[in-house]
């Protein structure tokens, strides 16, 4: 067979591992690659050939998809850090460092998912590209990552593009949330509480209810003249609820039916702006069992 030749301005030494990596498997059931090293200019290129011995007739295309499989997972592993860092510094180089680091976050999170998420999404990635090389090298000899990547892959480097977009907007949001909660931390700090402690009961399909210590609906004068005003500029639910308390700067919130996943980004707003104010009920005779009503007005 020819020799495979694979050239790259950068990370040679990571390439020649996965490659030996993968002929290792080969040499297992006996096929042996030998694998040579020479630069021309700002380039380093491998050379994958089949020694003598070992060249029987089809080993060629299986080496040339090993050598495909090798490349594959280097671009996902190790390439696409490195292009979605440069997309940023070139699109949105006017963010600090500290920022561009959160939007690189906010990046792998839109690729692949939360922390933890299975690896389905990058294993399409690298299905998509190996793909790609199988085609490549089923018909060429020698290969450049670089070119490969800027004229064979522009679908994958722009999918990279588009998940910073979206982590940008992301990012944003998230800042202007945290904007907004420090506004109302502020808000509850200034004021003086106008009950000392409240119990959210919260119901399924997006309503509550206000109780006080003993259990009685809550009544108050500025809270009613708010929730006239809330409920004429048709206002969410869940928006109702952060106001009213925000309105009523209780000293302790206790919250019945937290883990109804309805309430999930009012409660999570609720605990950054009230801190250890905050205590959920795990499970009493108010928590919620399906019922749903604003029992006493609220």
């Amino acid at each position: 067979m020819e020799a495979i030749t694979i050239g790259t301005a950068e990370g040679i030494d990571a390439i020649h591992q996965r490659l030996s990596n993968e002929f290792r498997y080969l040499q297992q059931e006996g096929v042996h690659v030998r694998i040579g090293q020479h630069h021309q200019g700002s380039l380093q290129f491998l050379n994958c050939a089949l020694e003598e011995e070992s060249s029987p007739a089809g080993l060629d295309l299986l080496v040339r998809h090993t050598v495909a499989h090798a490349l594959s997972d280097h671009i996902v592993d190790q390439c696409e850090g490195e292009l979605i860092r440069k997309i940023i510094d070139s699109a949105y180089h006017y963010f600090t460092p500290e920022e561009q680091d959160q939007i690189l976050s906010y990046t792998d999170r839109t690729l692949n998912g939360p922390p933890g998420s299975p690896p389905r999404l990058k294993v399409g990635r690298k299905s998509q590209i190996l793909h790609r090389l199988r085609d490549y090298l089923d018909g060429a000899d020698e290969l450049v990552l670089e070119g490969f990547l800027t004229f064979r892959l522009r679908d994958y480097v722009e999918e990279l593009e588009d998940a910073v977009d979206r982590a940008v907007d992301d990012f944003l949001m998230e800042r202007e949330y945290l904007e907004f909660v420090r506004l109302l931390q502020y808000f509850v700090e200034v004021q003086e509480p106008r009950i000392d402690k409240v119990q959210v009961v919260m119901r399924p399909g997006g309503l509550f209810r206000l109780l006080d210590e003993s259990g009685i609906a809550v009544r108050s004068e500025h809270l009613e003249e708010f929730m006239v005003e809330m409920v004429e500029s048709e206002v969410n639910w869940e928006d109702l609820l952060v106001s009213a308390l925000i309105t009523l700067a209780p000293n302790a919130i206790l919250i019945h039916g937290a883990s109804l996943a309805t309430w999930d980004d009012s409660l999570e707003t609720i605990k950054r702006v009230f801190g250890d104010r905050v205590v959920l009920c795990e499970d009493c005779p108010l928590c919620p069992s399906g019922a749903v009503g604003i029992d006493g007005g609220l």
